[in-house]
């Protein structure tokens, strides 16, 4: 059976989203308020209609199922997808950095210029990737107005058209500091992991607790199990650190992503999160570890290697796992970073508390991701 590429996966997803160009490029902060209607035309997919609304340097874009708050200046974005039917309402934040792949990196002045709506404005081309590696890639271009206003983008991937979007009408009028304010509690972690008791399937063994440390070059990794509840943060010495907190049994998650030297990135933020979601896929939620036929010892417990991803391609995920499914040995790869062999120094088989399965205060601190509030 042909094998499942979760980078070209991806890859994909992450060119969508910036194709789709979520914030609208801003040459200065100082923009007039305005609310802009759109249409916009995809290779893939429907036309529809963009809304973007503006005051104060902030925005909201509502765009089919999404509605997207940021700071264009700030290169910040919070994006809520939703489905009216379920209720399915994922929330993911984005914060550019120094080290972010597809950054901002220069903007060049084309020369020229279009018409919109009788609206008049200046073609400009934004450098998300690195000018000096010859990797074909996608092209952004965005034509603004005097007073910087963004009325038009076009998106080409490897040189074809792949998204573009014009203006319908655009109302340069009084808009609210409520109109883009973002939900008062949208970092409240109550809202979005419970941890109401839920107890598993009848005739289902209960794994235990644990609380564990793990080591490799210098990183530290942390997990701990309260059932259905896993923890999982690494820290490297570089600044980079990870966090995954989740249930497979209700489908709450929360992930988050700092880059080199410490500065945010990204968290991910979910209720219920449903097969196909990016999180989902990385965790392998549906994959069945398969066997791969030899043993080990970790602090003198054995220990059998399995595959935790048999079906994927990219992804050299394999875990050394107790009787009692704890793993004793992580090692994680694959065509995008060189593989991380984690092996635990220290374990505790305990019971723990759900307050030991909650993030980092600093991960849900609103300024530590520049929004006000």
């Amino acid at each position: 059976m042909m094998r499942f590429s979760i980078m070209v996966g991806l890859v994909i997803a992450s060119s969508m989203a910036r194709a789709g160009d979520n914030l609208p490029y801003s040459p200065s902060a100082d923009v007039p308020d305005y609310v802009a209607t759109m249409t916009v035309q995809p290779l893939v997919g429907p036309t529809h209609t963009r809304i973007v609304t503006h005051h104060g340097g902030w925005v909201r874009v509502e765009e089919m199922q999404a509605t997207t708050y940021g700071n264009p200046a700030k290169q910040i974005s919070v994006t809520f997808r939703g489905d009216s039917q379920t209720g399915y309402s994922p929330v993911s934040i984005s914060r550019e950095t120094s080290t972010s792949y597809e950054r901002i990196r220069g903007v060049i002045e084309t020369g020229q210029t279009q018409t919109h709506d009788s609206e008049r404005c200046d073609v400009r081309e934004i450098q998300r990737r690195d000018p000096d590696r010859s990797e074909p890639g996608l092209k952004w271009l965005s034509c603004v107005t005097a007073d910087g206003i963004e009325i038009a983008t076009e998106v080409f991937v490897n040189g074809s058209p792949f998204r573009q979007s014009t203006l319908v009408k655009l109302e340069r009028r009084p808009v609210s500091a409520e109109e883009v304010a973002l939900p008062a509690k949208l970092l409240d972690v109550a809202q979005w992991l419970h941890f109401d008791d839920q107890p598993a399937a009848t005739g289902v063994k209960q794994p235990p607790d644990f609380a564990m440390r793990m080591q490799w070059k210098g990183a530290v990794r942390v997990m701990r199990r309260h059932d259905p509840w896993i923890y999982d943060e690494a820290a490297y010495p570089d600044g980079r650190r990870y966090l995954s907190i989740r249930n497979a049994r209700t489908g709450q998650e929360l992930s988050f992503r700092a880059a080199k030297g410490g500065a945010f990135e990204n968290l991910f933020l979910c209720q219920k999160c449903q097969p196909g979601d990016m999180l989902s896929i990385l965790h392998g939620r549906d994959a069945v570890p398969k066997s791969m036929g030899h043993t080990d010892s970790v602090l003198g417990e054995p220990c059998e290697w399995f595959d935790m991803a048999p079906r994927t391609a990219d992804v050299n995920h394999s875990q050394c796992l107790t009787p009692d499914r704890i793993p004793l040995e992580i090692g994680i790869g694959g065509a995008w970073a060189p593989r991380e062999e984690f092996v635990a120094d220290e374990i505790q088989r305990r019971d723990l508390k759900p307050e030991e399965i909650l993030p980092p205060a600093d991960v849900l601190t609103r300024s530590n991701w520049d929004i006000p509030g």
